[in-house]
Order: structure tokens, then C-alpha cells, then sequence
């Protein structure tokens, strides 16, 4: 098991143990294969990381829940985006914000949006952007990978859930 596939089923197991009643059911879809994965990719000029790759080949999204915790500790409905939802996102976004820029929704956390730019040519990792702006700052990650985002989210989710 990867470092991202490990960190992703440790906050599902800790959802499903130590989260309130009415945020224990995370309703993912099931992941997604690599050919399936790699259809999406047919004609398009991008690529994905391949820690997006391994995220969808986790789950598919499309559920509601409570990943994360919001920083005032309080637990309000996220969502995170089906591949198809967040490049349906990303050409929106790009459209409107950033021409020539390939992006990727891939979670939404109280109006606040986490994104990625999708690359011409294959790389490991995927630099994490946020934003609650509509502007998508492309010029610095807030993270420099989705395994890292995930790393710094987990002392918060340990604090609030009280986990030793």
C-alpha cells in the first residue's frame, strides 16, 4: 500500500470509528480502473499525476460526508467530486479564470474549493491548490502534494476526534 492509499484508509477507518452518527456514512463510489481512468485522458493535451490516478483508483467520489474538519473545528458537509464532476469543474474554471490552464476539482469544503493543475507531461505529484476566491490562483500550492495535504490534515482530525 502506497503513503497516499494509507493515509486515505486511515481517515476513512477513523470517519467510521470516531465521527459523530451523522457523518460516519462517507458514501464513496467505488474506484475506477486505469483503463477507466485513462478514457477520460483520450484527446486531451493533459495528463494526471499519478497521485490523482491513485485517488480515483481509491474512490470515485460522488459522496457527501465529513473528511475533514473545518478549522473551527465543526463538521459541515464536503464533498468530494467524481473524476468526471472535477474535470467538468476544471474546464469551467479554466474558462472563466485561467484560460489554457487544465485544472481539477477534486474537493469542496464549505464554499472553499481544492483543485489541481493538470500537467502536460507525467509527474509523481499533484500540487494542492485552495481556494474560496472565484480569482484560482495558479502561482503558489497551498500544498505541495495531495499526500502532503493529507499528512497536515491528520493532527487536526487526531485533536478534535481525540485520538492517542
Amino acid at each position: 500500500m502506497s503513503q497516499l492509499t494509507g493515509l486515505l484508509e486511515q481517515i476513512s477507518d477513523w470517519i467510521q470509528h470516531y465521527n459523530s452518527e451523522e457523518w460516519k456514512q462517507v458514501n464513496l463510489a467505488p474506484g475506477l480502473s486505469r483503463d477507466q481512468i485513462d478514457k477520460y485522458l483520450e484527446g486531451k493535451s493533459f495528463t494526471f499525476p499519478e497521485e490523482i490516478i491513485e485517488l480515483y483508483q481509491w474512490r470515485n467520489g460522488t459522496g457527501y460526508g465529513s473528511f475533514f474538519v473545518s478549522p473551527e473545528s465543526s463538521y459541515d458537509e464536503q464533498e468530494f467530486h467524481s473524476l468526471a464532476t472535477g474535470l467538468g469543474y476544471g474546464e469551467e474554471w479554466e474558462e472563466a479564470y485561467c484560460p489554457g490552464t487544465h485544472l481539477l476539482g477534486l474537493f469542496t469544503l464549505e464554499g472553499t474549493q481544492y483543485w489541481t493543475i493538470l500537467p502536460d507531461t507525467p509527474q509523481e505529484f499533484a500540487p494542492i491548490y485552495v481556494s474560496d476566491d472565484p480569482d484560482f490562483d495558479t502561482t503558489s500550492p497551498s500544498y505541495p502534494s495531495l499526500a502532503a495535504m493529507l499528512e497536515k490534515k491528520i493532527p487536526r482530525l487526531k485533536f478534535v476526534w481525540k485520538i492517542e
